[in-house]
């Protein structure tokens, strides 16, 4: 809305028209005054007849707000009894920040598992009352500090063993008595000058509510669990305080409704009529009595299939409405979402995902996590820290575990400190991304941004001891591998995607690698590494280097996807570098032509879709190299060799040939040997039990009968290009190696027999 002085000068009392008489240039002031006052004032701060901003405040913990804190506590109880949505809000914080895990970082894992033992041993036995484990002990706190707003932890010695005691936060305090306590007394907590907390009144409570014989509690001794959002809070406040009306109403409705629902489900039809009883006239009923035999008035008919119904004029039926209805739905999704909100937890996480799609269940996840990853370090400094602490050393002062070695020029202070370093391990992060957020993370640790125990940690394991596990596995399987006679790669494959049968295990070989393309490489072992164009030389100049490099397909397994060689690369970054250095006006290359040529210099897997739009490009712009400005290397070069250049083309139309091939292979006979043998293999259902000797049968049946084949030789006027294209077309290498890279080590070994 527009600013309008002229209604704040004519609105100036008679005083300063009087001033602005007198003295003119005070009058002026005083009107400068008014209206700076006018323009910069804050309006939600204005009293007015639809608005009335609220005028004063009271402490954190005046007795007002003492009151209303323990009123909002036993609400929030009652709800969290009866509502099963609130009892899931408190549920979750109990499954989400419980450890499971307290891991010692000292330094040194000799004592770091003299640490972790003692200190999981006493977990099994501190709780004061021998009832519950530590972990429980901390569940049961995570989910009471959301619902009562804090609680405690008493750190007692019992017969000479430190043990924990834990307090509900009805029990610090009485809440049964206000009134004139002291100034340093806040409901239970008593503090100092400075109005640091010295010590805790905890009561005993009977089963009737009564409190009595109060206990002084030193603060060194006593965990208070609690989470402020005010500086001047000594005591907190529950986390539905926000909701705590919204989830009553919700409760009600709900109520209310399932009344509605279970009447509506019970009434086939209301009928309204001027009597107020049965209709006489066979309205449902075939045979209705007016009046039934104990003089009553019938007021029900039961409504069978096939009768013919008889309406008066004054008779009407209406049907009982479909509930709940599409309007109730919707507003009982909106008091949930108030009910998220009041609590701090994204509605996605707390009451389920099913209206949500990808980028929005993401963003709750990730806001989720955020949220109980405070909430952990909360209950880490409150809680978890300074009881693992005072167990930890109180153990080494007990002589109960050694103290750590000391290191050179540590001192004793010190040491203690170290002795203390350790990690909590919490679940696993909130998230619906594991594949992404796997590759993700291992991308980050071969770069050095993340380490493995960050990853670890953030899936609630430690990084050592899985190191450790792993080369235990390793180990085992090696002694398998020596004990049966066969290769480790045959016990436990660790490609992405496994063989489906004993035939395509073999064919893999025994150096089978995570990324695959070490398994390629193993079965083209000799294979000569074809040479990459300089950046001042021309492609073509490096034809036969990139012809031969050709034959080798690399596939990567990880992304299902086929591996760009070097000749490819440095065609395209010699495009992108002609481009480069051309004016605007002669580049050439579309978006979809330049980040194709990125993925080629980075050598990203492309599908197989993306092969075949490579190569129907290189078949529709073949022409472009009779074109004016091809010489000149103009837009056609550009495009042409950011695509790969001609090595791309080759590389492509070997593949393209090679999936058409392969989805025609159901409708060509195979008469090969080794589509004989695979052939055999794959008709068989094995067990895992069968599955060693099945691949060693299969090696052995396909070795006698490779023993009939006679592999080419080179001729001896025969260079060694000449012998390659022949060998590559010989019938007999095509049917016993049908894969390009495989027939290609063969007759490169056969060229080279000492490669």
């Amino acid at each position: 809305m527009d600013f309008d002085a002229s209604k704040v000068i004519a609105s100036a009392p008679w005083y300063d028209k009087a001033i602005s008489a007198v003295a003119p240039a005070w009058g002026l002031k005083r009107m400068e005054s008014r209206v700076q006052a006018a323009l910069f004032n804050y309006n939600a701060a204005q009293t007015n007849r639809l608005y009335a901003p609220k005028q004063y405040g009271l402490p954190s913990e005046s007795n007002t707000t003492v009151r209303d804190r323990i009123v909002m506590m036993w609400e929030a109880r009652d709800l969290v009894e009866n509502f099963p949505e609130a009892r899931e809000i408190s549920r979750k914080f109990g499954n989400y920040l419980t450890p499971h895990e307290y891991s010692p970082t000292t330094g040194d894992r000799e004592y770091n598992a003299i640490v972790s033992d003692y200190f999981h041993e006493w977990c099994k036995t501190c709780d004061v009352t021998n009832r519950h484990t530590f972990k429980k002990l901390i569940q049961l706190a995570a989910e009471q500090r959301p619902v009562d707003g804090d609680c405690g932890f008493i750190i007692r010695r019992v017969d000479g063993e430190l043990k924990i005691q834990l307090v509900p936060g009805t029990r610090i305090g009485n809440p049964n008595a206000l009134g004139a306590d002291p100034a340093n007394y806040f409901q239970g907590i008593f503090t100092n000058e400075f109005g640091r907390p010295v010590a805790y009144r905890v009561f005993r409570v009977t089963r009737e509510g009564v409190y009595y014989d109060p206990e002084d509690i030193e603060s060194q001794f006593f965990c208070h669990y609690y989470d402020p959002f005010r500086v001047d809070q000594y005591r907190g406040v529950t986390d539905f305080h926000a909701a705590i009306r919204t989830a009553r109403m919700l409760y009600e409705i709900l109520e209310a409704e399932k009344a509605g629902v279970r009447f509506a489900s019970q009434q086939a039809a209301l009928v309204f009529s001027d009597r107020g009883t049965a209709n006489g006239r066979n309205l449902f009923t075939p045979t209705p009595a007016s009046t039934l035999p104990n003089g009553q008035t019938q007021k029900n008919e039961l409504s069978e299939i096939g009768n013919i119904r008889y309406f008066g004029s004054a008779d009407k039926i209406e049907v009982m409405p479909s509930r709940p209805s599409a309007a109730f739905e919707g507003f009982v999704q909106h008091l949930m979402h108030e009910i998220a909100i009041g609590v701090g937890i994204p509605e996605g996480v707390l009451f389920g995902t099913q209206n949500y799609k990808g980028p929005s269940v993401r963003a709750d996840f990730a806001a989720a996590d955020r949220v109980f990853t405070r909430h952990q370090g909360l209950l880490q400094d409150k809680v978890l820290d300074p009881i693992k602490n005072q167990v930890i050393l109180d153990a080494i002062a007990r002589e109960l575990i050694p103290p750590p070695p000391r290191r050179e020029g540590e001192t004793v202070v010190q040491a203690m400190k170290r002795a203390t370093r350790g990690e909590w391990r919490f679940p696993a992060k909130l998230t619906i991304d594991i594949g992404r957020e796997s590759a993700a993370n291992l991308n980050e640790n071969r770069q050095g941004a993340k380490s493995l125990q960050e990853i670890a940690a953030e899936e609630g394991t430690d990084a050592f001891g899985r190191l450790e596990q792993i080369a235990i596995e390793a180990n085992f399987i090696s002694e398998l591998a020596q004990r049966y006679g066969v290769p480790e790669t045959s016990i436990r494959m660790v490609t992405q995607q496994l063989p489906a049968n004993p035939a395509m295990a073999s064919a893999l070989g025994g150096q089978v690698t995570q990324d695959a393309v070490d398994a390629v490489n193993a079965t083209a072992k000799g294979a000569a590494d074809a040479k990459a164009s300089s950046a001042d030389a021309a492609p073509e100049a490096s034809q036969a280097d990139s012809e031969l490099h050709d034959q080798r397909i690399v596939i990567d397994f990880a992304e299902d996807g086929y591996v760009p060689n070097d000749s490819m690369a440095a065609n395209a970054k010699r495009a992108l570098d002609v481009r480069e250095g051309k004016p605007a006006s002669q580049r050439g290359m579309t978006a979809v032509g330049l980040a194709r040529a990125r993925d080629i210099i980075n050598k990203r897997a492309l599908s197989a879709d993306t092969v075949r739009r490579m190569k129907a490009y290189f078949d529709r712009h073949e022409i472009d190299k009779q074109g004016a400005t091809w010489d000149e290397q103009g837009k056609g070069w550009q495009a042409w060799n950011g695509w790969g250049g001609d090595a791309g083309r080759t590389w492509a139309n070997a593949i393209v040939e090679r999936l058409n091939r392969k989805e025609n292979a159901d409708e060509t006979p195979k008469m090969q040997l080794k589509s004989e043998v695979e052939a055999d293999f794959a008709t068989r259902r094995l067990s895992s039990k069968d599955w060693l000797s099945s691949i060693a049968a299969y090696r052995r049946e396909l070795s006698e009968k490779k023993k009939e084949f006679v592999l080419p030789t080179p001729a001896a006027a025969e260079s060694g290009e000449e012998f390659l294209t022949r060998c590559m077309g010989d019938a007999t290498v095509v049917a016993e190696f049908p894969d390009e890279s495989q027939r290609y080590a063969v007759c490169q070994r056969q060229l080279n027999p000492s490669a």
